[in-house]
């Protein structure tokens, strides 16, 4: 175990104010391109959501993502929108840094919130086209053009996307950059609305 279960809920939680509401629609809602997102934990306000984050990102902690999953659930579930949607996948890895580290926190987080929501989790829907370098080394502006056209439909009919309500799972939003250039790859592939959930957000 590596996070006890106490401190599961002492983790800084997002809160529902008016605050934080508009902090998350003014960030990443502005340009429609997501069309709702939310999130468990806060990112920066919390070391021990952080530890978190890295001991599953880093550290082979993979039963991290159980949990990261049940309480992205709990919050789905009573979320008008995002409980509406009926495909769950992953923000993908190149397949080169799968390997390097062994799995995908994100499907991994992504394939228990389909368990507990019993709903339909496509890990290979979405693919990266190409390996781009690691967001923490670039400002926001350097994040979006870094992700650019980084991604697309896998080996997957496209009416495996066409009409559909997709909700995206990450481990960590930070600017949005990455889900951003996801949706409009899914979009752009006919899905009808997209939405995004993570364990723990930036804002």
């Amino acid at each position: 175990m590596y996070v006890c279960s106490g401190c599961w809920e002492d983790f800084e939680r997002v809160s529902t104010t008016e605050t934080i509401t508009q902090l998350i629609e003014t960030k990443f809602l502005a340009d429609e391109t997501i069309d709702r997102i939310d999130s468990v934990f806060l990112f920066e306000q919390d070391p021990r959501v952080r530890e978190a984050v890295h001991l599953l990102k880093y550290r082979g902690a993979e039963g991290i993502a159980e949990r990261f999953g049940f309480y992205i659930s709990k919050k789905i579930v009573n979320d008008a929108k995002l409980s509406l949607c009926n495909t769950i996948i992953p923000v993908p890895l190149h397949p080169a840094r799968r390997r390097e580290r062994g799995y995908n926190q994100s499907e991994l987080i992504a394939g228990s919130v389909g368990r507990f929501l019993q709903v339909r989790h496509v890990p290979g829907l979405l693919v990266r086209l190409r390996q781009t370098r690691t967001q923490t080394s670039f400002d926001a502006e350097g994040r979006r053009k870094n992700v650019e056209g980084a991604f697309g439909l896998g080996k997957v009919d496209r009416r495996e996307v066409e009409g559909k309500r997709i909700l995206l799972i990450d481990d960590v939003i930070t600017t949005g950059a990455t889900i951003k250039e996801c949706a409009r790859a899914l979009k752009f592939n006919g899905a009808s609305e997209v939405y995004a959930a993570s364990a723990a957000i930036a804002i």
